[in-house]
């Protein structure tokens, strides 16, 4: 697969985090995955992917917040963010402060 095709996905539930990863594999999109921490915060900084996937099904304000950290990050500023999942209510106020995100 090519770089255009790998994704970073967020979420906060190993076990969800696999299903939804073994959903976009099977899209044919190349998966990384690694549980929240300001290491992999810091990882995505310095090396940002083509696209970064965040589940805010739980807890949403935290992919509000790694959506914040990665538009204030010079270098991952311009990585397209998806938000997939989530209330629509709880989206929408994410798309709110962030309009840029799909």
């Amino acid at each position: 697969m090519t770089a255009m095709r790998r994704i970073r996905l967020i979420h906060w539930n190993v076990g969800e985090a696999a299903e939804r990863a073994a959903r976009l594999r099977a899209a044919g999109y190349r998966v990384e995955f690694d549980p929240v921490t300001p290491d992999l915060l810091r990882r995505i900084k310095e090396e940002p992917p083509p696209t970064v996937v965040i589940d805010p099904g739980r807890i949403p304000s935290h992919g509000r917040d790694v959506a914040l950290a990665l538009r204030t990050s010079k270098a991952a500023r311009r990585v397209p963010l998806v938000f997939a999942g989530g209330e629509p209510v709880k989206v929408d106020r994410i798309r709110g402060v962030l309009p840029g995100a799909l």
